[in-house]
């Protein structure tokens, strides 16, 4: 270069330091980013209403088993009703329930047969592991235990004396029946009236399988009027 001129870098002097400018994406790679972006959306939406609509499904099928259930479940049917057994308790007919005991009354007697009163088979009758002999008057035992026997008699008296008595007969003694209860009434004769009167007989025995009870009366013309006012019977203690 010639003294006293001025001089220019040259234009091919590259500074080594500097990096070459990044190249523009390629219009491919954007399109596909943004229809995978797109799809995801769309799939967590989807995601989001299913489980949305499963919930709905499940609470109307509690609501529906709680209010009402169609006749055509039988198994929901049977769900049902132990809930409301579980939560009601069980109540009986009238007319069904029965002694936890052996018992037995009979009530309205008929006329009696050589002194034996004989009992009539009603619907006021009651019979719980206990037979009645009808033709005999006799209540049979059919279990071993102690019993309370009672028996009423409402009269009319034609002599001087009335007798009303409860009689045991058993295997286990042989002969006669054995006196259990008895009641003697006196009486003074009148000519002109008869009285009423009514006699009560209770007491407790110890009675075995197979024994027979029944109910005696001597001189009385029996009042037979209703089932209050003549009854027999025992039930086990």
């Amino acid at each position: 270069m010639a003294p006293g001129k001025v001089s220019y870098p040259s234009v091919f002097v590259v500074d080594s330091k500097m990096k070459p400018p990044p190249l523009p994406p390629k219009p491919g790679r954007r399109q596909q980013k943004d229809v995978i972006q797109t799809l995801l959306v769309i799939l967590v939406c989807v995601a989001i209403c299913g489980m949305a609509v499963e919930a709905c499904f499940i609470y109307h099928l509690f609501t529906s088993k709680e209010t009402s259930t169609p006749p055509d479940e039988p198994q929901i049917g049977m769900r049902k009703k132990e809930k409301e057994h579980a939560v009601t308790p069980k109540q009986k007919p009238l007319g069904e329930m029965k002694p936890s005991k052996p018992m037995a009354q009979l009530t309205t007697g008929r006329e009696p047969v050589n002194g034996v009163v004989l009992w009539h088979d009603n619907h006021q009758s009651i019979l719980h592991h206990v037979k009645h002999k009808a033709n005999e008057g006799k209540l049979i035992i059919e279990k071993e235990g102690y019993y309370s026997v009672y028996s009423k008699i409402n009269f009319k008296e034609d002599n001087f004396i009335f007798s009303h008595s409860v009689l045991w007969v058993t295997h286990r003694y042989v002969g006669n029946e054995i006196t259990l209860l008895q009641s003697t009434r006196l009486h003074p004769k009148l000519a002109r009236l008869r009285t009423l009167d009514n006699s009560y007989l209770s007491g407790v025995f110890h009675l075995y399988k197979g024994d027979a009870v029944f109910v005696r009366v001597k001189n009385c013309t029996l009042v037979l009027s209703n089932a209050a006012e003549n009854y027999f019977g025992l039930f086990m203690v």
